[in-house]
């Protein structure tokens, strides 16, 4: 009896240990203001090995990350904006880091600085005030960014390039100023996303746009506005090469090939409109649009069977969508409620 207790405590003790391997980490994100902040990056990355990982925190800022090895790591957290925060932190073993974190913008940090007896810049600086005044336009601008109010953004992001462009001319502190052209790519990054997706002369954003590409090729929302540039410029050549570009990284994406096939069946090329429909649902199966578009085409062949299995298929899809009503009344036809 003795040996079999033994026996039956031995899973457990090994489970304990097992549980005391790993630590973790957790914490949340604010603004100076208690709020949570937009759009926000947090990286950890092992100092002892090639090892990152992304954490994404959630609407209220927290953010949690289980299994880590009791080593030391970086922990990164950016957000436009605002000042990027780094520190050196070590996982405990069997227990939890707890690292809440304040994130605080350029004005806000440079205040901090002084408050903790950094060197100020000198009083005379005369780009000092409108370094100031240009980057809490743009903090302004951000949260609109983020959530894709280009136009509310814009004129926020648009004040903020003028008054930080005359900042750069008249700023003497040299840790200021290189503080500054930092800062004055993401601007001139965000403007032409602005520029490109809600701005009068969407073709105006293409110079700030085509910057930002050649330090990151990947980026997509760049990539994206730069669609939107070659289709106010009637580019075809310049929207097919951005378009395969956003593909290589996002995959195929069925709005794309869609729209085509919408643009093509609007200019009366039914059979091409019908090969951009058939890939879009290739892409995608459950795309309704779709379907309707190719009952359309179907129907003006006289193809009545083709007709009826995409209208069926888009009901089955899209019951109370914007065409249903349609697709319901054109399957009462007699010509169509006959074929079975």
């Amino acid at each position: 009896m003795r040996r079999l207790i033994l026996a039956l405590m031995l899973p457990a003790a090994c489970l304990s240990v097992q549980a005391e391997s790993t630590g973790r980490i957790s914490g949340q994100i604010l603004t100076k203001d208690g709020k949570p902040v937009p759009g926000i990056k947090v990286n950890l990355k092992r100092t002892d090995r090639n090892w990152t990982k992304d954490l994404t925190p959630d609407k209220n800022g927290k953010y949690l990350q289980v299994g880590l090895e009791p080593k030391e790591f970086e922990l990164s957290i950016t957000a436009e904006g605002y000042s990027d925060y780094k520190e050196l932190i070590k996982i405990p073993l069997g227990d939890v880091l707890v690292k809440n974190v304040t994130m605080l913008t350029q004005a806000e940090s440079r205040t901090k600085t002084l408050a903790s007896g950094g060197t100020p810049a000198k009083a005379e600086d005369p780009g000092a005030a409108l370094d100031s005044e240009g980057r809490e336009a743009f903090n302004q601008a951000i949260p609109f960014y983020n959530e894709g109010k280009y136009e509310d953004a814009l004129p926020l992001v648009e004040k903020a390039y003028k008054i930080l462009g005359d900042a750069k001319a008249k700023l003497t502190d040299e840790t200021a100023k290189a503080e500054l052209d930092a800062q004055f790519l993401k601007i001139e990054r965000v403007l032409g996303i602005c520029l490109a997706q809600a701005g009068a002369v969407k073709e105006a954003g293409e110079p700030y746009l085509l910057k930002a590409l050649e330090r990151n090729p990947k980026d997509e929302r760049v990539l994206n506005a730069l669609i939107a540039t070659s289709k106010a410029k009637q580019d075809k050549a310049a929207e097919t090469k951005y378009t395969a570009a956003l593909e290589v990284i996002q995959g195929p994406n069925p709005d794309v090939v869609y729209n085509k096939g919408v643009e093509a069946f609007n200019n009366g090329h039914s059979k091409e409109a019908k090969a951009y429909f058939l890939k879009a649902l290739e892409i995608s199966a459950t795309y309704a649009e779709a379907h309707f578009l190719l009952a359309m085409v179907e129907f003006g062949d006289n193809n009545l069977r083709g007709t009826k299995q995409h209208l069926e298929k888009y009901i089955e899809l899209a019951p109370t969508g914007k065409n249903a009503a349609t697709a319901k009344e054109m399957l009462k036809d007699p010509s169509l409620k006959k074929i079975k």
